[in-house]
């Protein structure tokens, strides 16, 4: 799946890389990516209280390793939007902003519409295929017996799939809209795919959307879109609210 730092082209790196040493670097990582995967779980289903303060040293405790990769973890978490700094400097769980969320599907779904309209009417019909192929193998991939897609990543390949719809639309404006309203909602739209069933669903309505824009159909094409957004909005809406929920109802 193609990850935002991607998009334009192969990951290459800055520079030469010095391989770490065997005993210390790699275990290391590896104790950071448990850490912060566990972390994004937790915050993620909403268990840990809006009020709790994350400290190193009580996490490393939890977590059974030292403070090191417990910072790199949180350092990755503050990053991801995931948790925020308080006035006094402290960690503590992000609070999405309900209001803000439906501002800005307000906007995802009118820029949506509007690229979608003109990517069945005028738009590179090369590119559209080439994403309903990448799609159609996403699809058979999942159905595989070890086929399983991990939610928070399958975010990149479902922003990557909006935004190649907008780059064939040849709408430069709405393109760079959308990629600054996707870097917004991310955090959000992480809640629209912690079912398996999420995933599968929205593969096919993909699918469906692709049919009618490679058939010309700009009406069925922006009809089967808006309800696309609108189901992810409700989804969203439901799962950050039973989030928040837990959140500030905290430990039982």
């Amino acid at each position: 799946m193609t990850r935002p730092e991607q998009r334009g082209g192969p990951l290459r790196l800055a520079g030469p890389v010095e391989a770490p040493p065997p005993h210390e670097a790699a275990p290391r990582a590896s104790q950071a990516d448990r850490v912060y995967e566990q972390l994004r779980a937790q915050l993620l289903r909403g268990e840990l209280p809006v009020g709790r303060r994350l400290v190193e040293q009580a996490l490393a405790a939890e977590f059974a390793t030292s403070r090191t990769p417990v910072r790199e973890a949180l350092r990755r978490l503050e990053g991801d939007g995931h948790i925020e700094r308080d006035p006094s400097g402290g960690l503590r769980p992000a609070v999405p902003s309900v209001r803000s969320m439906h501002e800005l599907y307000d906007v995802r779904l009118a820029l949506e519409e509007l690229v979608v309209r003109r990517a069945a009417t005028s738009g590179d019909r090369g590119a559209l295929e080439a994403l309903r192929h990448e799609w159609v193998a996403l699809q058979a991939a999942r159905r595989a017996p070890s086929g399983e897609v991990d939610g928070p990543e399958f975010v990149h390949a479902d922003e990557g799939f909006h935004e190649t719809v907008a780059r064939a639309s040849g709408n430069d404006v709405a393109v760079r809209l959308l990629c600054d309203l996707n870097d917004r909602i991310r955090i959000l739209r992480i809640h629209d795919f912690t079912l398996d069933a999420r995933i599968g669903a929205t593969i096919e309505e993909h699918l469906e959307i692709l049919d009618t824009v490679l058939a010309g159909d700009a009406d069925a094409a922006a009809a089967f879109m808006r309800a696309h957004v609108q189901r992810s909005a409700l989804v969203v809406r439901e799962r950050v609210g039973q989030a928040l929920a837990r959140m500030f109802e905290g430990p039982g």
